[in-house]
């Protein structure tokens, strides 16, 4: 392939010198950019312009699109409409303040000839995998295809420097801007439209918005009520109250549930619609909720996407906006009161006491600015002889610089995208725990003056935030892979973590200050299903202790794990939907059947009897589940949604003869599918129980 007289940094420097044009004279935009349009339009070099252009479209093209069954050919549309590329990642905040942009713009332009294109470029080995990619681009229902970089190749190719970067080209294949960095990619719709009004009569719409990505029947919305039809997915934080219930959050859903601690669902919080409206609770909306506190008998909110901290109020069953304009903020000071204060991607709470007046404030690890703040419900005094006005909202840990940096001075500390807060014991002396995302550590606040300091994880150098791992040990010794949920045990004195990209539990013990991997994965079959102290994990993310119980929510597996700490067994907490949710769920979906068929005289175990996982045509998984009574009939495992093409079903059975059992695992293929419904059938016979022995 030719190498081209035209390159990035060339690129870079024509976008800057416009956009520097415009900042100095901000009423000249129109004459600017249009003088840039036709300058580009009549440069003489147009073909090493295309061949740029062409070599990024190239390594694209050599990239397999996440989504399943998109029907997307990215290669049809090069040459008819405007194409926006999209440097980003899901471990990144400043990706996820600028998706939200980047959806609306497909949804506003893909009927006008703008076609965006994802290139999902990883930070961490967990991003790597194509189906943690797809699980992050189905928790925010994306429209527009993704391609998996998980070697940097396009990244590398283009020279990206920083998340998020766009680049746009013309259907002529000549390059037009490239936006580096979240201030600039949020202005990304001034620059847009003037290019497809000059692009006009060369922009050719896909027919029939062919280049969007349909969702599942089960993800269309609905107006004006709680759907019916669509599953509770991506389970993100759980909180425990003081009566004894749960409140999980929900960021695939949008939703909020509220139920007694055996699962008997209460409530059902939000419409399912990202959105920000208040209201009772049939009617209002979140935008993937994170972390949950309680407070004064209410849930407190953290409404990521919202940029807002809100209160659902289980008496009442309506939820207010306490905190936050509905806008992203970047205010890294604070003081204004309650949703007079901007804030950015609030991700967990907790509530804590002033050291100095022991009255009650709400704490906030604010991803977005790279801080930790404080809400006061009353006058409060502070560090630094600092009084916290009632109901106004301040920062207080963290100078917002991204870095991994330690201080006695809690505000020139650098926070790294901290995604998990709790209270906890150290030394004997009340702290703050912290689950640092970005720098991959914990760290650790006295709450008497302020000062933080390193846990475990991360590096020495504060600026190096690209240093991660899986390895237990103490200090800097240890090492995590963007953590995020952090609970403290106080009889036991040990500091419980989700590692999140590394798919595990980890746990600090305060009298050895050693972190070390807690409930791991396991070769035998039994423990993971959770007869004994072993679970698999597919990003676990917040977690609650209540009594002897730890709750974890397990993302992408889209289930709650409760572990019993006493007796070291985990298992998958079961919800009763029947007095809340309507049954009839097949609206859009098909019935997943199975028919176990076993030889005289087997029978399946009464009670744990086996596991199973429904896949697509890509080994994805679309459910699972477990059998847990004693039967061979016709069993309803779920419901499906029509689209999916299912491939298989995987099984794992303790089939007993007598007092004897054994385990049987194999695979099967639909015995019969129709739109409404697919079935499954299994025999088993006397020799494979003898063989599985």
């Amino acid at each position: 392939m030719s190498v081209t007289n035209f390159n990035t940094d060339l690129f870079r420097d024509l976008t800057f010198d416009l956009l520097s044009g415009i900042a100095q004279d901000p009423t000249k935009f129109d004459e600017l950019n249009n003088a840039y349009l036709n300058k580009f339009h009549e440069r003489t070099d147009g073909d090493n312009l295309r061949q740029y252009t062409r070599e990024i479209y190239e390594k694209i093209l050599s990239l397999q699109i996440v989504q399943s069954n998109s029907g997307v050919q990215l290669k049809d549309t090069f040459h008819e409409t405007i194409i926006v590329v999209y440097f980003w990642n899901f471990s990144n905040v400043h990706s996820s303040h600028t998706m939200q942009k980047m959806i609306g713009i497909d949804k506003r332009y893909s009927t006008a000839g703008v076609t965006v294109i994802g290139v999902h470029s990883p930070k961490y080995e967990h991003e790597r995998n194509k189906a943690n990619v797809r699980h992050a681009v189905e928790e925010q229902s994306l429209p527009f295809a993704v391609v998996n970089d998980n070697s940097l190749q396009v990244w590398k190719h283009v020279g990206c420097q920083i998340l998020p970067t766009v680049l746009i080209f013309g259907p002529d294949s000549l390059p037009i801007f490239i936006f580096e960095g979240e201030n600039h990619v949020q202005h990304l719709e001034l620059f847009l439209v003037p290019v497809l009004a000059f692009y006009k009569s060369s922009v050719r719409a896909p027919p029939n918005n062919a280049l969007s990505i349909k969702n599942s029947p089960e993800d269309l919305p609905t107006s004006g009520a709680i759907s019916k039809t669509k599953k509770f997915t991506y389970p993100s934080h759980i909180c425990v109250t003081s009566s004894g219930h749960l409140c999980i959050s929900f960021t695939g859903s949008n939703q909020l549930i509220f139920c007694e601690i055996d699962g008997k669902v209460l409530d059902i919080v939000g419409t399912g619609h990202a959105g920000m409206a208040d209201g009772d609770i049939p009617q209002c909306e979140f935008d993937s909720p994170h972390g949950l506190v309680e407070y004064n008998n209410c849930i407190y909110i953290a409404d990521t996407n919202n940029h807002a901290i809100r209160v659902f109020d289980p008496n009442s069953r309506r939820v207010v906006t306490l905190i936050g304009t509905g806008r992203l903020g970047t205010d890294k000071i604070g003081g204004l009161k309650r949703s007079q204060q901007p804030i950015a991607s609030p991700w967990d709470l907790c509530i804590t006491e002033s050291p100095f007046d022991h009255k009650l404030v709400l704490l906030i690890s604010m991803a977005g600015q790279n801080q930790i703040w404080a809400y006061a419900f009353e006058e409060t005094q502070w560090w630094n002889d600092v009084i916290l006005q009632k109901n106004s909202c301040s920062a207080i840990i963290g100078s917002g610089t991204e870095e991994n940096r330690n201080s006695s001075e809690p505000m020139t500390a650098g926070l790294a995208s901290p995604r998990g807060i709790c209270n906890g014991i150290m030394n004997g002396e009340p702290v703050l725990f912290i689950a640092d995302s970005n720098s991959s550590t914990i760290r650790v606040v006295t709450l008497h003056d302020g000062h933080v300091a390193n846990l475990v994880g991360g590096d020495a150098d504060p600026t190096n935030l690209s240093v991660f791992g899986d390895l237990d040990g103490s200090g800097h010794n240890a090492k995590l892979q963007h953590p995020v949920g952090i609970a403290f045990h106080y009889p036991s004195s040990q500091l419980y973590i989700t590692d999140t990209y590394n798919n595990k539990l980890k746990r600090v013990d305060m009298k050895t200050l050693v972190c070390s991997s807690d409930f791991e994965i396991d070769t035998d079959r039994k423990k993971q299903r959770g007869e004994t102290n072993s679970a698999k994990f597919n990003e676990p993310y917040g977690i609650a202790i209540f009594e002897h119980y730890l709750y974890i929510a397990d993302k992408n597996n889209s289930h709650i794990k409760r572990i019993d700490l006493d007796q070291g067994t985990i298992v998958r907490h079961r919800f009763d939907l029947s007095e809340t949710l309507n049954e009839e769920r097949s609206f859009g979906s098909k019935q997943a059947y199975l028919t176990i068929l076993l030889a005289d005289p087997l029978q399946l175990r009464e009670g744990n009897a086996g596991t199973w996982i429904i896949e697509d045509e890509d080994g994805f998984k679309i459910c699972d589940g477990e059998l847990t009574r004693h039967t061979s009939d016709q069993t309803l495992l779920d419901y499906i949604p029509r689209d999916k093409q299912v491939a298989q079903l995987k099984y794992e059975l303790m089939v007993c003869q007598d007092e004897n059992c054994s385990m049987v695992n194999g695979i099967v293929q639909p015995a019969n599918q129709t739109d409404s419904a697919i079935e499954f059938i299994i025999k088993i016979d006397q020799r494979e129980t003898t063989n599985s022995d």
